[in-house]
């Protein structure tokens, strides 16, 4: 490990003992903040899919798989209000296959994966699988549907800019164009199934709007982010403070006398720390329906990153 690396972790080790945790709502196991370095020379440049990979992620799977996995509608039947018309039903499954077919035939490459989050007890959390493809411009596309998130993250807890979103289609090729226009087509015909009530004792509302959703870049690394970002599971943005309001604090940490200014120092003292080592510092926020997947990173010399990563869980207590 570079000295310089060595240096910042050795830093963010002090300033993270003893365990400081991330206050998100709802999460009563773990969020404490962990030192990350993401080395160059073992994981290769920095990006969302080689993130994935490096944790085991990412699982490959066949296409077929996730058409019916998106025809039978698996990942909204996890709420316990679902409830989709027989015409609905047919519907979708008949306009996936139509999909399935445009891609399959404007498509030299096609990929599917699903990315999963496994826990060692009782198996994981399975977000809705994905399709990506190279067209035969040289372009990439990808098609996946959006997932349900169940913690909020209001700027009292993490500081952050609107989210960060790539503009890449201005550089597609027009055969690229007149494919995404005629899957655009399609999914404007499915249109948007909402889900709505409540997963238990009258204390956990959701409302999520089921529907397909489309992206385009000119590499596989980038649609691959942009899908991500689409689906909902990928929140990128500029990272400005964590906690950075002090009553917010006294809220949290009313239980204890003088703890919300003895946190806010902490807190304070880290966002000073990476204001201070990195010229610029990224949040990538990864959500897996109620776990919580959080990474707050800044570049250094040689292309490595270094900085902090967060893991919760949403606990339902009806």
């Amino acid at each position: 490990m570079q000295p310089e690396i060595e240096k910042i972790i050795g830093t963010l080790e002090i300033l993270t003992q003893p365990s400081l945790r991330c206050n998100l709502p709802g999460h009563e196991y773990a969020a404490n903040f962990v030192p990350f370095v993401w080395d160059v020379s073992e994981w290769g440049n920095f990006n969302i899919r080689n993130l994935c990979l490096s944790n085991g992620w990412l699982e490959i799977t066949d296409a077929d798989a996730t058409v019916k996995q998106w025809q039978n509608m698996k990942y909204p039947r996890n709420f316990p209000d679902f409830n989709v018309s027989l015409e609905q039903r047919n519907l979708w499954r008949n306009k996936i296959d139509f999909l399935f077919q445009l891609l399959q035939n404007n498509l030299t490459t096609l990929e599917s994966f699903f990315l999963v989050f496994k826990f060692e007890v009782d198996g994981g959390i399975y977000l809705p699988g994905m399709l990506i493809g190279e067209t035969k411009d040289g372009d990439w596309v990808g098609v996946s549907h959006t997932i349900y998130k169940e913690t909020e993250i209001t700027q009292e807890i993490i500081d952050r800019s609107e989210q960060i979103e790539i503009d890449s289609n201005i550089l597609l090729e027009e055969n690229t164009v007149d494919l995404i226009a005629k899957i655009q087509a399609i999914t404007s015909e499915l249109g948007t199934i909402n889900f709505s009530g409540d997963r238990g004792g009258g204390d956990y509302p959701y409302n999520y709007d089921h529907k397909i959703v489309l992206t385009a870049a000119k590499t596989k690394e980038l649609v691959f982010e942009k899908i991500l970002q689409a689906t909902e599971c990928l929140e990128i943005n500029h990272f400005y403070s964590f906690h950075p309001d002090i009553e917010y604090l006294r809220d949290w940490c009313y239980f204890q006398e003088n703890e919300a200014e003895k946190m806010y120092h902490r807190y304070n003292t880290i966002n000073r720390f990476f204001q201070h080592t990195f010229e610029q510092t990224f949040i990538y926020r990864f959500s897996f329906w109620t776990r919580e997947c959080i990474y707050v990173l800044g570049q250094t010399q040689g292309k490595n990153l270094a900085g902090v990563y967060i893991e919760g869980d949403f606990t339902y207590n009806p």
